[in-house]
Protein backbone atom coordinates (compact mmCIF):
# COMPACT_ATOMS: atom_id res chain seq x y z
CA UNK A 1 0.00 0.00 0.00
CA UNK A 2 2.45 2.52 1.09
CA UNK A 3 4.63 1.76 -2.34
CA UNK A 4 1.36 2.53 -4.36
CA UNK A 5 1.37 5.91 -2.85
CA UNK A 6 4.99 6.93 -2.81
CA UNK A 7 4.75 5.73 -6.35
CA UNK A 8 2.23 7.92 -7.18
CA UNK A 9 3.24 10.64 -4.83
CA UNK A 10 6.62 10.94 -6.95
CA UNK A 11 4.96 11.13 -10.30
CA UNK A 12 2.52 13.68 -9.59
CA UNK A 13 5.29 16.02 -7.65
CA UNK A 14 8.15 15.30 -10.67
CA UNK A 15 5.61 15.76 -13.59
CA UNK A 16 4.12 19.08 -11.67
CA UNK A 17 7.84 20.51 -11.15
CA UNK A 18 8.60 19.30 -15.05
CA UNK A 19 5.55 21.08 -15.96
CA UNK A 20 6.85 24.10 -14.67
CA UNK A 21 10.15 24.26 -16.33
CA UNK A 22 8.44 23.77 -19.83
CA UNK A 23 5.87 27.15 -18.36
CA UNK A 24 9.65 28.60 -17.78
CA UNK A 25 10.81 27.38 -21.51
CA UNK A 26 7.67 29.30 -22.88
CA UNK A 27 8.15 32.66 -21.07
CA UNK A 28 6.62 32.18 -17.80
CA UNK A 29 8.31 33.99 -14.65
CA UNK A 30 5.54 32.29 -11.84
CA UNK A 31 6.62 32.43 -8.78
CA UNK A 32 8.21 35.78 -9.29
CA UNK A 33 6.59 39.11 -10.92
CA UNK A 34 9.25 39.40 -13.45
CA UNK A 35 12.77 37.62 -14.81
CA UNK A 36 14.91 39.20 -12.47
CA UNK A 37 12.39 38.19 -9.40
CA UNK A 38 11.97 34.72 -10.76
CA UNK A 39 15.78 34.39 -10.98
CA UNK A 40 16.06 35.38 -7.51
CA UNK A 41 13.33 32.94 -6.16
CA UNK A 42 14.36 29.62 -7.84
CA UNK A 43 18.18 30.27 -8.63
CA UNK A 44 19.54 32.50 -5.54
CA UNK A 45 21.83 34.39 -8.19
CA UNK A 46 22.82 35.27 -11.35
CA UNK A 47 21.19 37.99 -13.83
CA UNK A 48 21.01 35.40 -16.46
CA UNK A 49 18.26 32.09 -17.32
CA UNK A 50 19.79 29.27 -17.61
CA UNK A 51 19.59 28.15 -21.53
CA UNK A 52 16.97 26.44 -23.52
CA UNK A 53 19.06 23.01 -23.28
CA UNK A 54 20.11 23.34 -20.09
CA UNK A 55 16.15 23.37 -19.21
CA UNK A 56 15.42 20.76 -21.51
CA UNK A 57 17.97 18.66 -20.24
CA UNK A 58 15.90 19.05 -16.45
CA UNK A 59 12.78 18.16 -17.84
CA UNK A 60 13.96 15.17 -19.65
CA UNK A 61 16.21 14.32 -15.80
CA UNK A 62 12.49 14.98 -13.98
CA UNK A 63 10.60 12.72 -16.27
CA UNK A 64 12.86 10.19 -16.22
CA UNK A 65 12.46 10.67 -12.48
CA UNK A 66 8.72 11.25 -12.26
CA UNK A 67 8.66 7.59 -14.61
CA UNK A 68 10.76 5.40 -12.80
CA UNK A 69 8.82 4.55 -10.03
CA UNK A 70 6.01 3.70 -12.26
CA UNK A 71 7.55 1.59 -14.47
CA UNK A 72 9.31 -0.14 -11.22
CA UNK A 73 5.77 -0.40 -9.51
CA UNK A 74 4.04 -2.16 -12.69
CA UNK A 75 7.17 -4.47 -13.57
CA UNK A 76 7.83 -3.38 -17.24
CA UNK A 77 10.38 -5.29 -18.13
CA UNK A 78 14.01 -2.92 -18.81
CA UNK A 79 16.32 -5.53 -19.28
CA UNK A 80 19.86 -5.06 -17.77
CA UNK A 81 18.56 -2.35 -15.35
CA UNK A 82 16.26 -4.44 -13.33
CA UNK A 83 18.82 -6.03 -11.85
CA UNK A 84 20.22 -2.07 -10.33
CA UNK A 85 16.49 -0.88 -9.75
CA UNK A 86 16.98 -0.36 -6.39
CA UNK A 87 20.24 1.55 -6.83
CA UNK A 88 18.51 3.65 -9.04
CA UNK A 89 16.05 4.30 -6.34
CA UNK A 90 18.88 5.08 -3.68
CA UNK A 91 20.77 7.28 -6.12
CA UNK A 92 17.53 9.49 -6.48
CA UNK A 93 16.88 9.52 -2.97
CA UNK A 94 20.54 10.85 -2.38
CA UNK A 95 20.16 13.83 -4.92
CA UNK A 96 17.13 14.62 -3.16
CA UNK A 97 18.85 14.67 0.49
CA UNK A 98 21.90 16.61 -0.83
CA UNK A 99 19.44 19.18 -2.49
CA UNK A 100 17.12 19.03 0.88
CA UNK A 101 20.48 19.78 2.76
CA UNK A 102 21.29 22.53 0.75
CA UNK A 103 19.21 24.58 3.96
CA UNK A 104 21.75 23.69 6.44
CA UNK A 105 24.90 25.49 4.63
CA UNK A 106 25.28 28.29 6.72
CA UNK A 107 27.36 29.99 4.54
CA UNK A 108 24.86 29.74 1.47
CA UNK A 109 22.85 33.12 3.22
CA UNK A 110 25.96 35.05 2.22
CA UNK A 111 25.96 34.13 -1.40
CA UNK A 112 21.98 33.45 -2.30
CA UNK A 113 19.75 36.45 -2.39
CA UNK A 114 17.39 36.90 0.71
CA UNK A 115 14.10 35.17 -1.03
CA UNK A 116 15.51 32.49 -2.28
CA UNK A 117 16.41 31.58 1.24
CA UNK A 118 13.19 32.18 1.96
CA UNK A 119 11.51 30.08 -0.36
CA UNK A 120 14.39 27.50 -0.25
CA UNK A 121 13.32 27.16 3.84
CA UNK A 122 9.55 27.28 2.94
CA UNK A 123 8.54 24.89 0.18
CA UNK A 124 11.81 23.65 -1.80
CA UNK A 125 14.22 21.68 0.78
CA UNK A 126 10.58 20.33 2.47
CA UNK A 127 9.55 18.96 -1.23
CA UNK A 128 12.95 17.67 -1.78
CA UNK A 129 13.35 16.53 1.80
CA UNK A 130 9.53 14.39 0.96
CA UNK A 131 10.86 12.93 -2.17
CA UNK A 132 14.39 11.86 -0.24
CA UNK A 133 12.22 9.75 1.65
CA UNK A 134 9.79 8.46 -0.44
CA UNK A 135 12.10 7.10 -3.15
CA UNK A 136 14.75 5.90 0.12
CA UNK A 137 11.44 3.85 1.25
CA UNK A 138 10.97 2.75 -2.51
CA UNK A 139 14.75 1.72 -1.80
CA UNK A 140 13.94 0.04 0.87
CA UNK A 141 10.72 -1.60 0.00
CA UNK A 142 12.36 -3.27 -3.26
CA UNK A 143 15.41 -5.03 -1.17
Amino acid sequence: MIETILTFYIFVIMSAIAKIHVYWIGGGVWPGKDKNDLINKVLGQGDIFPSLLSCIFVIIVFILMALFPLISYFKIDLGLINNYIDYVYLFFASIFLLRASLILIPNMENKAHKLFILYNKKYYSPVCFSLFISYFVLYLNYK
